[in-house]
């Protein structure tokens, strides 16, 4: 017989920390977006939401940060803007990492 795993989901909005213990999985139902928060307590988008479409030429990316997020280290992260980072949500960019924004 198969067991069937479901995550926490919801729909709406992204989780907070406070939605989460470390290593958890969360879906949000609406958007497809896979989250989990991390041991240093923020909460990262893991997989999906963002879309790539035309054959895999476009992807779409959404506009407004509302969680913290910290660039790994030794990776770059890029955005297509206008980018609009909420009120109290801090983007980290460390001395290995780079976050562009075209």
């Amino acid at each position: 017989m198969a067991n069937t795993i479901k995550h926490k989901r919801a729909s709406g909005s992204d989780p907070s920390a406070s939605d989460l213990v470390v290593g958890e999985l969360a879906i949000r139902t609406d958007t497809g977006v896979v989250f989990t928060k991390k041991d240093d307590n923020s909460v990262a988008e893991i997989a999906g939401g963002g879309g790539t479409v035309a054959d895999d030429c476009i992807y779409e990316n959404s506009q407004t940060i509302s969680n913290n997020y910290t660039v790994t280290s030794n990776k770059n992260a890029m955005s297509a803007g206008p980018i609009t980072v909420n009120s109290g949500v801090t983007v980290t960019v460390g001395a290995t990492s780079t976050w562009t924004i075209v």
